[in-house]
């Protein structure tokens, strides 16, 4: 990484607050959680369910075809 971006580097303890924050906290699913640990609601098409059914089918039906994991003999399961 160049000189110039040094000041905005992070370490691994700097790096990991807000996946620490979304993994602990208990008070409600699905938040948008930026850096540093601050929950944000997120853009109206992050909030849109039937569009978050449609990534998950997509992402169910790529996920199966590149691994072939079913082929070969690893039933995926999606909770």
């Amino acid at each position: 990484m160049s000189t110039g971006m040094s000041p905005f580097k992070k370490d691994q303890f700097e790096g990991c607050v807000s996946t620490m924050f979304a993994a602990t906290t208990t008070e409600k699913a699905g938040q948008y959680i930026c850096p540093p640990a601050a929950i944000e609601p997120g853009s109206e098409l992050a909030q849109n369910e039937e569009l978050g059914e449609q990534l998950m089918k997509l992402t169910r039906e790529i996920v199966t075809q590149k691994t072939k994991a079913v082929e070969e003999g690893c039933p995926m399961k999606f909770y």
